[in-house]
């Protein structure tokens, strides 16, 4: 069916399209509010609130850097008034950038049986570089891509990058198929390219806002792939 769609490469996304990387930033934060509420004797869910809203915040301020959570957490200790207690468990947060994630099913098996079957593969990803190489590492998935683009991690992730990726991988924009988890920063721009493309809705709802382009495949889980290909016209 690729084949007959004309698709010679599929660049994908990295985190929460072929590694489950939500569930680390839940993980940690779920660690620093359990810590900080029992230590000031504040409302836990509360608290949560206000984190979840202050991350967003300094998402959008700084992009996916690390940096923005010594300011986020120094804005929610101001808040507090909390005689450092915050800042303190800072590291908590930061092990977000450390753990090992998990493999998504399928996903080694998917790219090569890709590679062995003839296609490009290319990941454009959004992160801190030295995050990004670890978690190649990390999982074994650094030797599965021809080409790797990172975009800034003080920006937001965009058609330039998308762009940037299937030229490296030297194919028309239409030969290429995108995958990916995050609507504006992942599907919504390739399709504006003339990609096909195959949306697997992240985990954090700020990845879900936007409206789905016309054509573009959804599917749950990475496994769902082969599926979701049958589909594309």
């Amino acid at each position: 069916k690729l084949r007959h769609l004309g698709i010679k490469a599929i660049l994908f996304d990295l985190d929460d399209t072929l590694i489950y990387t939500g569930e680390i930033f839940t993980r940690c934060m779920e660690e620093f509010v359990d810590v900080v509420s029992e230590s000031l004797h504040i409302d836990r869910p509360t608290l949560k609130n206000r984190l979840q809203q202050l991350d967003y915040e300094g998402y959008r301020k700084m992009g996916v850097s690390p940096h923005r959570w010594p300011v986020v957490l120094s804005t929610l200790s101001q808040e507090l008034g909390d005689n450092g207690v915050v800042m303190d468990n800072l590291d908590i947060i930061m092990k977000i950038y450390n753990e090992e994630p998990r493999l998504r099913a399928g996903a080694k098996p998917l790219l090569n049986g890709l590679r062995d079957s003839g296609f490009k593969l290319g990941l454009v990803t959004h992160a801190n570089t030295d995050w990004t190489e670890r978690k190649l590492n990390q999982t074994g998935l650094l030797n599965s891509f021809d080409i790797v683009n990172i975009a800034n991690e003080n920006g937001p992730k965009s058609i330039e990058h998308w762009q940037r990726g299937i030229e490296l991988l030297a194919v028309q924009n239409h030969q290429c198929l995108v995958v990916g988890d995050n609507l504006k920063g992942d599907i919504i721009p390739s399709v504006t390219l003339g990609t096909k493309a195959l949306w697997m809705p992240s985990p954090w709802s700020v990845y879900r806002e936007g409206e789905v382009p016309e054509g573009v495949i959804q599917m749950n889980e990475l496994s769902d792939f082969w599926e979701a290909v049958g589909k594309l016209q």
